[in-house]
């Protein structure tokens, strides 16, 4: 592990399981920081928290639902009765529901906006408490350039994503003052354990194998490839380090360029 200036920073992950959570905790971990690690699946925890302490970094583990207030608020009191602060909150919780709206299930819809968009909200609430005592925090939220551009066949996803990038705005301007900045990374197109099962979907859908879909998202992309979860762990590091401390209420896209075509 390096970069001892970080050695007692605490950051909070949420999502670490796997994904672009998982790479951003290996980042961090990279950097020197401490961590404390939430999903809800503790066989994904297990492998995020052996993996670090293999290498000497220092983590704990978390299991509950972002979107239930009273188990978040229960992990951030457990996290500062052990380590007394939480400097940063990196939000990669998330979920997704792929189908055409004229059929949308909206039971699934619902629970896309609740782990999303209101899991967002809720996390932020609990950390913000100390961190406002402190006069000090970091928050990033990863969003999706979805939000922005929209997604066919994904539309209460797009929907959560654009909310998120509202939410980290307005939770921007009413904590500055405070030494607290918030922020979002909003990657395009991410090559995930989750990425087969979302696009083989949305190929479904539109009648084309998930090889041709594929395709057609590196086609899309100016880069002509697929974003990997190191690269948006790269972005949250920068967002978390002493040079982005004037970095505030920003939507950090990490998608090759697709959003601007």
């Amino acid at each position: 592990m390096s970069d001892s200036k970080n050695s007692e920073k605490l950051v909070f992950v949420t999502g670490g399981g796997r994904g672009i959570g998982r790479a951003t905790c290996f980042r961090l971990a990279e950097e020197g920081y401490k961590l404390a690690v939430a999903a809800r699946s503790e066989s994904e925890l297990d492998e995020v928290v052996d993996t670090i302490t293999a290498k000497g970094g220092s983590v704990d583990r978390y299991a509950f639902d972002i979107s239930d207030e009273k188990t978040a608020a229960q992990a951030v009191k457990d996290i500062i009765a052990k380590h007394g602060r939480i400097d940063a909150l990196v939000n990669s919780a998330g979920t997704s529901y792929v189908g055409p709206v004229v059929m949308s299930n909206i039971a699934k819809c619902e629970e896309v906006l609740r782990v999303n968009l209101l899991g967002a909200l809720i996390i932020s609430k609990a950390v913000l408490r100390p961190m406002i005592r402190a006069r000090s925090g970091r928050i990033v939220h990863i969003g999706s350039i979805s939000g922005q551009i929209g997604a066919p066949y994904n539309a209460v996803y797009a929907a959560s994503k654009a909310g998120v990038a509202g939410l980290v705005k307005s939770i921007a301007l009413e904590v500055a003052a405070t030494g607290i900045t918030v922020n979002g990374v909003q990657p395009g197109t991410v090559r995930t354990e989750l990425f087969n099962q979302t696009h083989g979907a949305r190929a479904k859908i539109k009648g084309i194998t998930i090889e041709e879909q594929e395709q057609q998202l590196i086609e899309e992309n100016p880069q002509r490839r697929l974003v990997v979860p190191q690269e948006i762990a790269a972005a949250v590091a920068y967002l978390l380090s002493d040079g982005a401390a004037s970095v505030n209420g920003q939507l950090l896209t990490v998608d090759g360029g697709r959003s601007i075509i």
